[in-house]
């Protein structure tokens, strides 16, 4: 008679669940290969709980958030200054559009020569394009003070690489990279790796115009979520964002 009422009250129970009337909340389930995070909530006293999985955003999407990713690799300087006029000028370009830009106003012969652009030639696409720009050479504090994204040259192992500066906080240095997205590193290793301490900074039209460190990634800098390091063996300190 025992097992009798628990195959009762078991049917009850998936005649509830598999019900769209009496059980409105199975429309939060979903079946996919999308991670999900699983959240228990107490439908009743008889049934137990019963867990809805919300959607996650892929990790991916925000490391990349924001940020152009380079497409070739000579391309990273055409890659920051995309990201410059995309997400912080509101100037709507894509990467071959700047490659373009700066084959028209740079050194084409200089250009394959060192397989790469160079802040000259970004500083001339920003005027060809009726922006102030300037460069500047100073150090940590003084990149701090500035209060702007900046495109900086950091020397991984034996090459050199545009990255953008998007600013300092907790002893931390936070980078907009073309090739790994948004990035972090110790600023003892942003001083060792950032080439000759100079900076290029392009200017907005308004002033309001905002690219610094959002709350997102301060949350995944802080939740110690993964830890993977970034071109270890030639800067070990130099990580992405979620690696703290």
């Amino acid at each position: 008679m025992v097992k009798g009422k628990g195959v009762l009250i078991l049917s009850i129970f998936l005649t509830i669940l598999l019900s769209p009337v009496l059980f409105p909340y199975r429309a939060f389930f979903s079946f996919g290969q999308e991670k999900k995070a699983t959240v228990p909530v107490i439908i009743g006293s008889s049934f137990g709980k019963v867990y809805l999985r919300p959607a996650v955003k892929p990790l991916n999407e925000i490391k990349m958030k924001n940020v152009v990713r380079q497409k070739l690799d000579f391309s990273c300087g055409s890659a920051t200054v995309a990201t410059i006029f995309k997400y912080y000028l509101g100037l709507d370009v894509t990467e071959e559009q700047v490659i373009n830009g700066l084959f028209k106003v740079g050194n084409v012969k200089k250009i394959i020569q060192r397989k790469g652009f160079s802040l000259l030639d970004i500083k001339k696409l920003a005027t060809a394009l009726g922006y102030r720009s300037a460069g500047y050479k100073t150090d940590l504090k003084g990149l701090i003070s500035l209060n702007k994204p900046a495109i900086v040259s950091i020397v991984i192992g034996k090459y050199k690489h545009f990255v953008i500066f998007k600013g300092f906080k907790n002893g931390k240095v936070f980078l907009a990279d073309p090739s790994r997205g948004n990035t972090v590193m110790t600023a003892w290793d942003f001083e060792k790796a950032w080439y000759k301490k100079i900076a290029l900074v392009i200017f907005p039209k308004d002033e309001k115009a905002k690219f610094g460190i959002s709350d997102e990634e301060l949350s995944y800098v802080k939740s110690d979520f993964m830890r993977q390091s970034l071109y270890r063996e030639a800067i070990p300190g130099y990580k992405t964002f979620t690696d703290f």
